[in-house]
């Protein structure tokens, strides 16, 4: 059996690319390590923090889904997306005595069994957004029942939905559908951390797939290890009647101020502070003011602030060098006022 020789040309490509692949690798993993362990001071600048949360958020709303009264012809007579009020005309059905199969949406309608708010009706049952698009769960995500949704049960449903719009219809089968916008909900999931910033009655912006909406939050409640979060709106969006579930940030704020890395920050003497660094050098200890922390960043005051006494303080501003890694500094400091202490002592006793 004859063994391939690689040529020197080959063995010296090889070679190079592998040499390429490493010095990509510590250019891109290794380097900026290290260049941060050398790296001894921040420039403080102003810039915004921004504060959210990623998951995907379940639209909760009243609804009400019309039933074909006989088989028929039908005709639209309102578009989709459109407000409608209660025993306004929406639909007209003319009989043409003509067997249909009704398969097509026996799945969904096996889900809605037993729901109060199908309705035979042409005309809207009640206000709201008139829809031809539904997906079996106008029965299960209710504000009445939002409180007793489980993550497991939610995560484990498929949220297909199907469109309404046709020509013919077979009686029972659904034929619209018509969501109360005045009030709706969005529940989701977060962690414990993350859940301690929802309170009771704290404003949020919802960043949905159409656009960001003002939200309030509803009620926050342990579900499991993770929690339950429901967030009340009153506001307009597109795609409220047709959407379930969506992915969304939550925004909890976005402040504006100087922005340090939290491995500035030290705690002395109680307060928390950074070493601001002067021409020469030297450092000194200087009381900060968190506004909001992302865990990684912070955005502060700048020029002054009032504490929790009601006392003006003096703190950094735009363009201040601050250390970056402040532990030996604090200790430092701590030391000299120690030596300082001790020899004001000596000095008493003498």
């Amino acid at each position: 059996m004859m063994k391939t020789k690689i040529s020197k040309k080959t063995k010296r490509t090889i070679f190079i690319y592998l040499a390429i692949v490493l010095i990509l690798y510590i250019v891109v993993e290794v380097l900026p390590e290290v260049t941060d362990i050398f790296e001894t001071t921040q420039t403080l600048e102003p810039g915004t923090l921004r504060l959210s949360y990623e998951t995907t958020g379940y639209l909760i709303k009243d609804e009400s889904v019309g039933v074909a009264a006989e088989s028929g012809d039908i005709q639209y007579l309102v578009s989709v997306g459109t407000a409608v009020k209660k025993g306004y005309p929406v639909v007209e059905i003319t009989p043409d005595g003509r067997d249909r199969d009704s398969s097509r949406f026996s799945e969904y309608m096996d889900r809605l069994k037993g729901f109060e708010g199908l309705s035979e009706e042409s005309s809207s049952p009640v206000s709201g957004i008139f829809s031809l698009t539904i997906d079996g769960y106008e029965d299960y995500f209710t504000p009445d029942n939002m409180e007793k949704v489980k993550r497991e049960t939610v995560e484990s449903l498929s949220f297909d939905s199907v469109n309404l719009e046709r020509d013919s219809v077979v009686k029972g089968e659904p034929v619209y559908k018509v969501s109360t916008d005045d009030n709706w909900y969005v529940l989701c999931w977060v962690d414990r951390k993350t859940a301690e910033m929802y309170t009771e009655g704290r404003d949020v912006s919802l960043e949905l797939p159409d656009g960001a909406v003002d939200a309030r939050v509803h009620s926050v409640s342990s579900d499991g290890e993770d929690y339950r979060v429901i967030f009340y709106l009153d506001v307009y969006y597109e795609s409220f009647a047709e959407s379930r579930a969506v992915d969304m940030s939550i925004v909890t704020s976005d402040n504006e101020g100087l922005i340090v890395d939290n491995r500035c920050i030290v705690k002395k003497d109680g307060y928390e502070g950074v070493y601001v660094v002067d021409k020469n050098g030297d450092y000194t200890f200087t009381r900060i003011s968190v506004i909001s922390t992302d865990g990684n960043e912070s955005v502060i005051e700048d020029a002054t602030f009032i504490d929790e006494d009601g006392q003006q303080v003096y703190t950094v501003d735009v363009y201040d060098e601050v250390l970056k890694h402040p532990d030996s500094a604090l200790e430092d400091d701590l030391s000299r006022e120690k030596e300082t202490s001790h020899g004001d002592k000596a000095a008493e006793g003498e």
